[in-house]
């Protein structure tokens, strides 16, 4: 019997060693390499008052960290909204015809578990029926973390589609083109995926690290056939890349099921059914240090015989539920972001709309009366762009992030010219401290671009141009020649394509061609900088709008 006793407890801890060996981990610090716990269904507290419950719930349950149940977390089925009691515990009148999950808003200094390393596990799945005779319980298990201060790590519009855009390669073949028939999802993980986990290692310890994912993670029209790109690949990808961090997700229109056609109604969830499998509610908060974070889907997808067409705006359901978050939202909150896939309002005079969202406004509304600044994060439209929203009674600005994928994984470039990136949030409270961008396929070019020779004016005046992807019109430049100060004014923003772009572009063959959308693009943060002397020594030196000086670029023209 000893012996037999002595074989299982060594079974166990070999068992134990191996499950812990992985090099995922969720709710990061930097440098910390530490596995996340799995997410576990804790048994049934004892001692717990169902009679405070509300009688005609249909679900409930106890939200617990330690062991001791946590008061006052907002617990939703994306229709209703409660907080749970002092020992913990919720319960919802929910049903399964309007309602598929019940999730948490995650309380600030908490965290909740992930799911294949790095997918928060902050909802469960309402099984059908739903009935007060037969309530379902459903809890959850949070850990306390101090996130006050935090970084948030955006993505957007990566595409995977297990498919190679780079057929053959010639001697016009542009250096910065991925190898010949290497699939994007291997191009993802050698760039993308590699450059995370080493710039996570940079980050100082103590500092809770997460990731947002905006969208468009892979594209519907691949999601049968050879490729199988459907969104089980993507997380599988990202499993296998080591994805470093706790990452959010939110739907885009390409992660809508393609087979779903024809949807008239203002409900399109019958086309999101495969995102909500992988990933939980398409529209849900949650709270990290003093940021209140809610997540929306601003597409109403239609896909009138297979055309994948989509409204820009959200439905009646996600409006009303955004209201009762805003009753719910913690009264120290600092900062709201809104995330969403579409831009919502645009700076571009030459963009298609300059409020392609119809009823962005409309969610701003509910937010404005909590006095704090609002920050919209955005992508679907492939280029960098920062806009002032042109309100006088709140203080919002959009970023729109450039897409991972670049020119659709031909070359790291969108078609504005901005590289491929990610952009690193710093909160310290609810102060954005500082954005940065991170180029992970050319580690010196972060901040722009400079043309310097054979750039001239229609009437032939000799100017520097640089592409200055993050620029926004509350930057603050430094101008210098041979040493002396002169007028800011003399740097103005022009609408171009850029250069790097075209040249790429035109050089890549590969039938690139055949995509109108990765046509160039005339973008509005081009800058000219006009020298008042054409042959001085010129240095501009930029500072963002954190303060925080960005660069200084010193040239001449050639």
């Amino acid at each position: 019997m000893k012996i037999k006793n002595l074989f299982i407890l060594l079974a166990a801890t070999f068992a134990l060693t191996v499950f812990n060996v992985s090099c995922q981990k969720s709710g990061t610090e930097g440098g910390d390499t530490e596995k996340p716990e799995e997410p576990e269904e804790p048994e049934d507290p004892d001692g717990i008052d169902w009679s405070q419950i509300d009688s005609q719930a249909t679900v409930r349950g106890v939200v617990t960290c330690d062991g001791e149940g946590v008061q006052g977390v907002v617990v939703t089925d994306g229709v209703n909204m409660t907080r749970t009691n002092k020992q913990g515990a919720y319960g919802l009148r929910t049903s399964s015809d309007q309602s598929k999950l019940v999730y948490l808003t995650i309380p600030s200094g908490y965290e909740i578990a992930s799911t294949r390393g790095f997918i928060p596990y902050f909802y469960r799945r309402i099984s059908a029926p739903t009935s007060v005779d037969k309530v379902q319980q459903h809890d959850f298990t949070l850990k306390k973390v101090n996130n006050d201060n935090h970084i948030m790590i955006v993505s957007a519009d990566m595409h995977i589609r297990n498919r190679s855009m780079i057929k053959s390669t010639s001697a016009t073949t542009p250096s910065i083109c991925p190898p010949a028939n290497e699939l994007d999802s291997t191009t993802f993980r050698r760039t993308y995926l590699a450059s995370l986990r080493n710039y996570i290692k940079t980050l100082p310890a103590g500092v809770r690290v997460y990731g947002m994912n905006l969208g468009d993670m892979t594209q519907e029209s691949h999601w049968t056939g050879a490729n199988k790109a459907d969104i089980p690949n993507y997380v599988n990808v990202l499993e296998r890349g080591c994805m470093p961090i706790q990452t959010f997700h939110l739907i885009g229109n390409h992660d809508h099921d393609m087979a779903v056609q024809n949807i008239a109604d203002d409900d399109d969830s019958a086309a999101e059914l495969a995102y909500m499998a992988a990933f939980g509610p398409t529209y849900y908060a949650v709270n990290i240090g003093k940021v209140h974070y809610v997540v929306l889907d601003n597409m109403k997808y239609i896909n009138n015989g297979g055309d994948r067409a989509f409204d820009i705006r959200l439905n009646q359901k996600q409006l009303d539920w955004i209201q009762k978050d805003a009753n719910y939202m913690p009264a120290d909150i600092e900062r709201i972001v809104i995330a969403w896939h579409c831009a919502s309002f645009r700076r571009n005079p030459g963009a298609t709309s300059p409020n392609p969202m119809t009823n962005a406004n409309e969610v701003l509304d509910v937010y404005k009366d909590k006095n704090v600044p609002i920050t919209i994060w955005s992508g679907h439209q492939h280029i960098a762009e920062t806009v002032s929203v042109p309100r006088a009674d709140v203080e919002a600005t959009e970023y729109v992030h450039p897409a991972v994928c670049g020119a659709w994984w031909y070359f790291p470039l969108c078609i504005d010219g901005a590289p491929s990136t990610y952009t690193v949030y710093d909160f310290n409270g609810g102060t954005l401290a500082s954005r940065t961008s991170v180029n992970f396929n050319e580690p010196d070019g972060q901040y722009c671009r400079v043309y310097n020779s054979g750039q001239t004016t229609a009437d032939g005046k000799k100017v520097i141009r640089m592409n200055v992807w993050d620029w926004h019109t509350n930057w603050k430049f430094e101008c210098l020649e041979n040493g002396a100060t002169v007028p800011s004014a003399q740097l103005q923003p022009v609408r171009l394509y850029d250069d790097a772009y075209v040249s790429a572009h035109d050089a890549c063959g590969n039938d690139i061609d055949s995509f109108d959308f990765l046509n160039k693009y005339r973008t509005d943060h081009m800058l000219e900088y006009t020298p008042v002397n054409p042959d001085a020594e010129i240095q501009i030196t930029a500072t963002d709008e954190f303060g925080k000086q960005l660069f200084v670029i010193k040239t001449k023209i050639e």
